[in-house]
């Protein structure tokens, strides 16, 4: 299946800044800072599970939104997931940015399209602006103004920072969970499997560091920093690992746990079916790592016969 996802919001809303980080993983503030305005539209490609992923960067600028309400059909046709960014640091254009959104869903209300699912991100929300109550007055009220303008819509609305991988990660494999049924099997499996092999954390990345499924046991407050900081890590060195094209091998099972904090084994493995590898990544307490050696391997055999379903 092919999947046209339009990446859509005002000029620098940061919207090619959310793609390159996106494909970099790491090192990236560098090329973002030196990213160039999009003209008209850049294209981008991927893959997930078994679709095929275009990706359609739209500029932001007033003669580029003029130019996409006048070819609407040229654009918006064909569509599977609107992704909308929002740069919640400037408040002055909140109202343009409405604007922008309510010119790109009238084509979808006009055309019967309003099961197109719709994620709306309020970028820019970095570490250092999170506890700012004006910030988060103005999440809310962009939030609720879209939810009651456009209530047919199925909308999921995200808070995103180039300084946080994971959110970036999370924004995309959200949308594109949507279009496979296999995910919603892997995420059956993999919420079972938390509880079995008593992981704090489970994920299911595909090569592209694209989240599958993900799942997360209760944690008290005060480890939630130090876990994000770990499955990060696994996102660093799965794509140091794609740059290099080395591997972990699946011989080397129990001896790529890495020690955290506050007694906690990191775990990345990598498994393979057909021509992609596909990456396991597990957060668990250090006592309960006999047990997941134990059961891990029923895990991996599981996901693989689902990976089975999809391509054979």
């Amino acid at each position: 299946m092919d999947l046209k996802i339009l990446i859509s919001g005002l000029d620098n809303a940061g919207k090619t800044s959310i793609l390159t980080a996106l494909d970099k993983k790491f090192d990236f503030q560098k090329e973002i800072m030196e990213l160039k305005p999009t003209v008209r539209v850049e294209y981008n490609t991927s893959t997930f599970l078994s679709n095929r992923v275009y990706y359609w960067d739209m500029g932001g600028q007033k003669q580029y939104r003029e130019l996409y309400e006048k070819n609407r059909d040229t654009y918006f046709a064909g569509t599977d997931l609107i992704v909308f960014i929002i740069d919640i640091q400037d408040k002055n254009r909140f109202d343009l940015s409405l604007e922008y959104l309510d010119l790109i869903l009238r084509y979808f209300q006009d055309n019967d399209m309003e099961k197109v699912p719709l994620i709306v991100s309020f970028h820019k929300f970095d570490p250092q602006i999170r506890d700012n109550d004006d910030v988060n007055d103005n999440i809310n009220y962009l939030r609720e103004s879209i939810s009651k303008k456009y209530p047919n819509f199925k909308i999921l609305f995200q808070q995103t920072s180039i300084y946080d991988i994971l959110s970036i990660v999370q924004l995309v494999s959200y949308g594109l969970s949507v279009f496979d049924e296999a995910f919603f099997e892997l995420s059956t499996l993999l919420e079972d499997y938390l509880e079995e092999l008593g992981c704090t954390s489970l994920i299911l990345f595909d090569h592209n560091g694209i989240i599958i499924s993900e799942f997360y046991s209760e944690l008290d407050p005060s480890y939630y920093i130090g876990l994000l900081e770990n499955i990060k890590e696994h996102l660093f060195i799965l794509k140091r690992m794609l740059e290099e094209e080395t591997n972990l091998s699946a011989e080397d099972a129990g001896n790529n746990f890495i020690s955290a904090e506050d007694n906690f084994l990191s775990y990345l493995h990598r498994i393979q079916y057909k021509k992609y590898n596909y990456y396991i990544s597990v957060i668990i307490e250090e006592e309960k790592k006999e047990n997941l050696l134990e059961k891990f391997p029923d895990l991996v055999e599981d996901i693989l016969n689902i990976l089975k379903s999809i391509f054979d």
